[in-house]
């Protein structure tokens, strides 16, 4: 351990600094940073208020008793920050340069690995084997799957706004989809790893003997044995296909807090394909540009948040400031009634839900969107469409199911995606005015590679769904909000989930403004949603 332990600083210099007090002392500015020496023991990186170096720095090492005010905040921030790492994924990265293994603790504590350690432990443990099976029975039916099949997809997906209405479909290729049946009983992938035993197996010891007595149990019925009043079981085989798909997207919905994924039975293992290399991503953009990371992750203090205890005056939520949900008065409102959406806010005005830094909890009714999905979704395959997206449970009107997920990009990269990336890509542009130029980048969403069940949900000239544009995460001005999906009507179980992938078409025809009613582009698409209000076409 000797080998690793840190040197000693070098003497600071103090007595020919000015801003200091008759006793030469200075004051403290804020705990910034924070390092475990391999024996387990934190030093803070302190910045001074009114000290600095020669060369312009202001910031020592410390230790806890040296400034134990400003320590006492930090790990309050960071315990609450960690436990946020915790609850988005218990994944653990183990792997270090070979010259910062002094720098091992330091680099599990920033991935907040003892609360993720707690949280596993709280896992059931397999022991419990007849809480484990009841388990397992319950969550038989959580499959997951995704189709590859790019070429039927249409980029038409735009956000709810002055422009187009977009889902998660491609524009230049065809409204076919590529999907799967429906199955309700398929492996579920949050079932644990156990292997279901007859009911009732009853063991008893003899203390005399210390051996085993089992009755009502029968050795045919598994491959098991049982040794000392021990269940060994071997090895499961390694999931693959389908099945690995199913577990895959489950335990990423799961990390998410959210509800299963379901596949039809009917979609096969030769028919996932590229599939098993999609990441699957509930809730969050995917950045492998650190650049637009830095853009979308704005500082604390560049949001507005409100200090309400229950938000229901929007017109006194400092976070609804720059909101544009009104009524025909000018009146702000909330976009949601009783966390339903209420279709208050006109086309191309963007929702803002409660951010991180409000003070309101996570029950606020104007927290929605950002609320983890509650309800299972299946994917199964169409008619006529290829794969579609349905949910296993009835629907309220103006519920809200998640939001498209994938890699941001920016808008003028798009047209430098592979052919078989455009049938996944869609233009955040809720805000955008056909016809006139809009201030500010551009930016999309690509869900080929990453991405979630949004990207199944098919076209329909009379869809059940509609998109609106909604930030929480990051303010309006950077031009990158979630583009949330909500049910228009009420939706029974296993009715197709479908958008309407050019809308302002769909909103011309029903004006019956004569322009394109009957006409179709050239490079129009044919639609095969087959609605009674179907327009023949979709325009790219």
């Amino acid at each position: 351990m000797d080998m690793w332990k840190r040197s000693p600083s070098p003497e600071e210099t103090w007595s020919d600094a000015e801003g200091g007090n008759e006793n030469g002392e200075w004051p403290v500015k804020g705990v910034v940073g924070e390092e475990i020496n391999p024996d387990g023991t934190p030093v803070y990186e302190v910045r001074w208020r009114d000290w600095s170096r020669k060369d312009g720095t202001n910031t020592t090492w410390q230790t806890d008793s040296d400034v134990r005010g400003q320590v006492h905040r930090w790990k309050r921030k960071q315990r609450s920050k960690r436990n946020t790492i915790a609850q988005e994924s218990l994944d653990i990265e183990i792997a270090w340069p070979d010259d910062a293994v002094h720098n091992r603790f330091t680099f599990l504590r920033a991935q907040a690995y003892e609360e993720k350690k707690l949280r596993r432990t709280s896992i059931p443990s397999a022991a419990d084997w007849d809480k484990e099976i009841e388990l397992a029975r319950r969550c038989t039916d959580e499959p997951d799957a995704e189709d590859g099949n790019a070429t039927s997809r249409l980029r038409v997906r735009r956000g709810d706004s002055r422009s187009t209405v977009s889902s998660d479909s491609p524009r230049p290729t065809s409204v076919k989809r590529t999907r799967g049946g429906t199955p309700l009983n398929t492996p579920s992938s949050s079932a644990r790893n156990v292997t279901e035993y007859p009911k009732k197996i009853m063991t008893s010891f003899s203390v005399k003997s210390r051996q085993a007595n089992t009755s009502a149990w029968s050795p045919e019925s598994s491959s098991s044995d049982v040794k000392g009043g021990i269940i060994f079981t071997p090895p499961k085989k390694p999931l693959h296909g389908r099945a690995l798909l199913l577990s895959n997207w489950n335990r990423s919905a799961k990390d998410a807090s959210a509800a299963a994924i379901h596949i039809s039975d009917t979609i096969t293992d030769a028919e996932i394909g590229r599939l098993e290399k999609f990441k699957y991503v509930e809730r969050k953009y995917y950045f492998d540009d650190p650049d637009l990371q830095s853009i979308f992750e704005v500082d604390k203090e560049v949001f507005l948040a409100c200090t309400c205890k229950r938000c229901d005056r929007p017109s006194r939520c400092e976070c609804q400031a720059e909101s544009e949900v009104m009524n025909g008065r000018e009146h702000k409102l909330y976009a949601y009634h009783e966390k339903l959406y209420a279709f208050c806010a006109s086309q191309g005005v963007e929702v803002i839900e409660c951010n991180k830094y409000c003070a309101c909890g996570p029950t606020c009714g104007n927290r929605v969107a950002q609320t983890p999905r509650d309800v299972p979704i299946e994917i199964f395959k169409t008619r006529r469409c290829g794969w579609g997206a349905r949910c296993t449970v009835g629907l309220p009107r103006g519920k809200v199911l998640g939001f498209y997920t994938g890699r941001l990009l920016r808008r003028e990269n798009v047209d430098e995606l592979p052919a078989e990336h455009i049938g996944y890509v869609f233009d955040l542009d809720g805000t955008e005015i056909r016809g006139q130029p809009s201030p500010g980048a551009k930016y999309s969403v690509d869900s080929y590679d990453y991405g979630n069940w949004t990207r199944f949900v098919n076209h329909s000239c009379a869809p059940n769904m509609k998109v609106f544009s909604v930030v929480f995460d990051t303010i309006q001005e950077v031009n990158m909000p979630y583009v949330a999906f909500v049910a228009l009507r009420d939706i029974p179980a296993g009715e197709e989930l479908t958008i309407d992938y050019d809308p302002i078409a769909g909103e011309e025809m029903a004006a019956d403004t004569g322009k394109e009613k009957g006409k179709m582009s050239p490079t129009a698409l044919l639609c095969k949603c087959s609605a009674g209000q179907c327009r023949g076409w979709i325009k790219q």
